[in-house]
């Protein structure tokens, strides 16, 4: 199938429809909102396998269930090839937080000064899980 995009016209609804067969994976672009996940991507892309007919609607069913691929095409568009440049959706994201290579965990060095405060910081985390960790008059009598 060569690499074409769909859009929201009933022309390409019937272009797609004729095109498509049982076992064919569609694409399509879905929009993150990323004020609630800032180190996400704006833009994925979600892979549906098409796996039926359903009569009712005269539409082509997608993985399984109740959608068709009308309700995608009318979602955003549908793509036959994944689209360039997008991440599929059902992959993991970037990793934004996580342990640094050995020797790299800062760019500089530290002096006794900076080392004494990071290591109070530890030490009163440890202090005030000990204090939380006592009984403070939880008693169910």
């Amino acid at each position: 199938m060569a690499k074409q995009t769909f859009f929201e016209t009933e022309r390409d609804l019937k272009a797609l429809t004729k095109q498509l067969s049982i076992g064919d994976t569609v694409y399509s672009v879905v929009n993150i909102e990323t004020s609630m996940a800032p180190w996400e991507d704006a833009q994925l892309y979600s892979a549906y396998q098409v796996t039926g007919w359903c009569r009712i609607s005269r539409q082509w069913r997608v993985s399984n269930s109740t959608w068709t691929v009308a309700d995608l095409v009318h979602q955003g568009g549908v793509h036959t090839q994944p689209p360039a440049g997008l991440r599929d959706i059902a992959t993991p994201g970037r990793q934004v937080g996580g342990p640094l290579p050995a020797g790299k965990e800062f760019d500089r060095n530290l002096d006794r000064k900076e080392l004494a405060y990071l290591e109070g910081l530890v030490g009163a985390a440890d202090r005030s899980d000990k204090k939380a960790s006592r009984g403070s008059g939880s008693r169910w009598w």
